[in-house]
């Protein structure tokens, strides 16, 4: 359903008031997020969402929208500055359900691994976004051959990614 002018608003300021501790200060999202609202056709519940918002909240009214709309609201934020593409890599990385339980782990603790400060923001950020894109694939009914070398191979990167992790003192 279409969303309104003064709804698509209300989620802009919203969004905007509930990421400024994300974006730097001179950024504003106001006007982009009503565009990205209108073009975008938000749905209802996630006009509600983002109107009524906290900093908290950017993650579950996000997956309100539909990829499409969701993966463009966040390039808007991403380039807000450093800690709100590293905020925005988190959300693509919890929105991931891969359904392999290792390479659920290694997507959780590459999560984890973005808070570390002992390792460069840039590194974070391109972590984040590389693992959310390589793991945005489909994973529905696959074989439990194809399964098992995918939780192998999870496993093995989740080891290396540990053991790299330990060695900055991020563990």
């Amino acid at each position: 359903m279409a969303a309104t002018g003064t709804r698509c608003g209300d989620a802009a300021t919203g969004l905007e008031h509930s990421t400024r501790g994300i974006r730097s200060p001179d950024s504003s999202v106001l006007w982009s997020m009503e565009a990205r609202c209108r073009e975008d056709r938000w749905p209802r519940a996630a006009i509600a969402c983002f109107a009524r918002m906290s900093e908290d909240d950017l993650g579950r009214c996000a997956m309100l929208l539909p990829d499409e709309a969701r993966g463009l609201m966040l390039g808007v934020l991403g380039a807000g500055g450093d800690r709100a593409a590293i905020a925005v890599a988190r959300l693509r990385l919890r929105a991931l359900q891969i359904g392999v339980g290792e390479c659920d782990r290694f997507v959780a603790e590459v999560d984890n691994l973005m808070s570390c400060e002992q390792v460069p923001i840039d590194t974070r950020v391109m972590l984040g976004n590389q693992t959310a894109e390589l793991w945005d694939l489909p994973t529905e009914k696959l074989s439990t051959e194809i399964q098992q070398r995918m939780a192998d191979a999870c496993g093995a990167s989740l080891a290396e990614l540990e053991q790299q992790a330990a060695g900055v003192g991020c563990m």
